[in-house]
């Protein structure tokens, strides 16, 4: 395979009159999904034993296999929030004996802290659920506009003034594909949001990443405005035509590197007493990926276990890798008199993606990015005339309660190799140094006031730096290092620290000048971090990028030198916990 496709190959569509442009995006979008597939088979040597490195996750790119209907197996879970029946279903049969159901897809729609609010009821969960002697609680989360709807699925409700359902927009995009199309073309992001909206109102400039000060933060890279990925019209599970919308996925834990590191940790065989572990819940404490009673992390993590315990197969997510939602089992619709021979199908569309799967044979049942419930023009009836599962339509998670979300995976015999097996993931003897982020301090300074709260919503395009120039200005966030941690880009690279925050919690912030060598060659550099000359150099990828001198604008911009307020430390002890 010479590269990996853009999901469900929509660079196709969105940039198939503009051939430049879909050349940038797809050889973009292949180097990230590459990037990601070498660290998920790195593992976590820095700070967790037994699990580096995972030899049975193989990159396609290195390994040469075709997919097929007989190498390629679906994985499909629940869209429905499980945590949210997991840990509310009883409290909910205490405090609304009468419409528990109805209150749990209320939840899953308006969210914890509108549903506190309303309510007053405490949504909290333990700590640590996988160390049921530890009785600490925390608020049910994970945080963000839509953080709680973490299934790989998001959705936003339109209603009227009645506030009765006219539309509902589910989505499953990770927000990295629409990172790199930002940076490739604005003006197509812009239609993309008008266009799966369904509204004329959304403009350029509501999309910026503002500081502060309300001003837009310019992209060293490109010389434009950064993007915000939880503007005002990808924000919240409610959608009017001032604001509000379901555009691409948000939640902390729906992005692509979640979901490729979780199926290259779940390669590894888990041995307790010398029987492998295969409970879906039990093996996903054991190798700390992903989060327990959650329907998508372990059912993604014991399938791709199954088959290498089982099959004896070395497996990759099979590309195109993306989230997809599959078409709802619409035998549990049922239509309002008024209908008038409309059925539950014609009040169905998909926006992006697809039901079939265009140029493959392979790839298992449906590739929906986006889809949308509306009543046809011209109907006299509505979404809440609907019934789902015997009940009036009135929340857009009884809709979700009724469809799958899927990856795939594709394995290769293991041939003589053995499957990995290792104990359960713990502590090292010695913790090494390593990179949680690198992005310009402006970035990361607006990032964080702005509450974007995972690496996915921080900028998932690589940092990019011209030869023979040096740059300022750039932000590395990192773990157990300290003042005198060394950084390793490579030949032709060094790297002087301007400053230094200790942020607690084993965390720290560098403020760095890069320099990079009029000889230095071009392409993309790993970096790692030592604390000792004898410290291993296990290198993360796709966070810098060597381009040939004057790729990239002028600009007359003040690098950013600015140190953590408290406030953002706290916010950065939440994102790295």
């Amino acid at each position: 395979m010479k590269q990996f496709d853009t999901p469900a190959y929509q660079a196709d569509i969105d940039f198939k009159d503009q051939p430049d442009l879909k050349n940038q995006i797809e050889n973009a979008w292949s180097n990230y999904v590459k990037y990601c597939t070498i660290n998920s088979q790195m593992g976590n040597p820095w700070s967790s034993s037994y699990d580096h490195p995972r030899s049975w996750y193989y990159n396609p790119l290195v390994t040469p296999v075709t997919p097929n209907k007989n190498n390629t197996v679906p994985i499909q879970w629940g869209a429905f929030p499980n945590r949210i029946n997991h840990y509310f279903t009883g409290q909910f049969t205490k405090d609304f004996p009468n419409e528990v159901q109805d209150k749990l897809h209320e939840l899953a729609d308006i969210g914890p802290n509108a549903f506190t609010e309303k309510y007053g009821t405490k949504l909290v969960v333990p700590k640590n659920p996988c160390d049921p002697t530890n009785t600490d609680t925390k608020a049910f989360g994970p945080s963000g506009p839509r953080g709680w709807q973490d299934e790989y699925c998001e959705w936003s409700v339109t209603r009227d003034a009645n506030g009765d359902i006219i539309a509902v927009n589910f989505t499953h995009e990770n927000p990295e594909y629409w990172f790199h199309m930002w940076k490739v073309s604005q003006d197509m992001v812009v239609s993309l949001y008008q266009e799966i909206l369904n509204n004329p109102n959304v403009k350029k400039e509501d999309l910026y990443l503002l500081d502060e000060n309300g001003n837009p933060v310019i992209v060293r890279e490109t010389g434009l405005p950064a993007y915000n990925p939880i503007n005002k019209w990808n924000n919240g599970s409610s959608a009017t035509e001032s604001g509000g919308g379901a555009v691409h996925l948000t939640s902390p834990p729906n992005s692509l590197g979640a979901e490729i590191y979780l199926g290259a940790a779940a390669t590894i065989l888990r041995v307790v007493g010398g029987k492998v572990i295969t409970d879906a819940n039990t093996l996903i404490c054991a190798a700390q990926y992903g989060q327990i009673y959650r329907n998508s992390d372990p059912r993604i993590g014991q399938n791709v276990n199954a088959l290498v315990y089982n099959k004896k197969l070395k497996i990759s997510l099979t590309n195109p890798i993306a989230l997809y939602g599959q078409v709802p089992d619409f035998t549990q619709f049922t239509m309002p008199d008024s209908a008038k021979g409309y059925t539950i199908e014609d009040c169905y569309k998909i926006i992006r993606g697809a039901a079939t799967n265009p140029g493959t044979d392979f790839y298992p049942f449906n590739m929906v990015l986006h889809s949308r419930f509306e009543v046809p023009a011209g109907a006299q009836f509505k979404l809440s005339d609907i019934k789902v599962q015997g009940q009036p339509l009135k929340w857009g998670s009884q809709i979700a309660d009724v469809f799958k979300v899927q990856l795939a995976g594709t394995g290769i015999p293991g041939g003589n190799d053995k499957p990995q097996e290792y104990p359960p993931v713990g502590d090292p003897d010695v913790t090494l140094p390593s990179v949680q982020y690198l992005l310009d301090n402006n970035l990361l300074q607006a990032s964080l006031y702005n509450k974007l709260n995972t690496f996915s919503n921080l900028t998932s395009c690589i940092t990019q730096i011209e030869a023979g120039t040096t740059t300022s200005g750039i932000a590395v966030l990192a773990s157990d290092a300290n003042r005198e941690t060394g950084f390793d880009f490579g030949p032709g690279i060094s790297v002087s620290v301007t400053d230094y925050q200790d942020l607690g919690n084993d965390n720290q912030l560098f403020i760095i000048d890069i320099t990079v060598h009029a000889a230095a060659s071009l392409g993309e550099k790993p970096l790692a971090l030592y604390n000792s000359a004898l410290d291993p150099k296990y290198t993360i990828s796709g966070v810098l990028e060597v381009v040939a001198p004057g790729s990239l604008p002028k600009l007359n911009i003040t690098p950013n030198q600015t140190l953590l307020s408290d406030q953002q430390i706290k916010q950065v002890q939440k994102i790295l916990k």
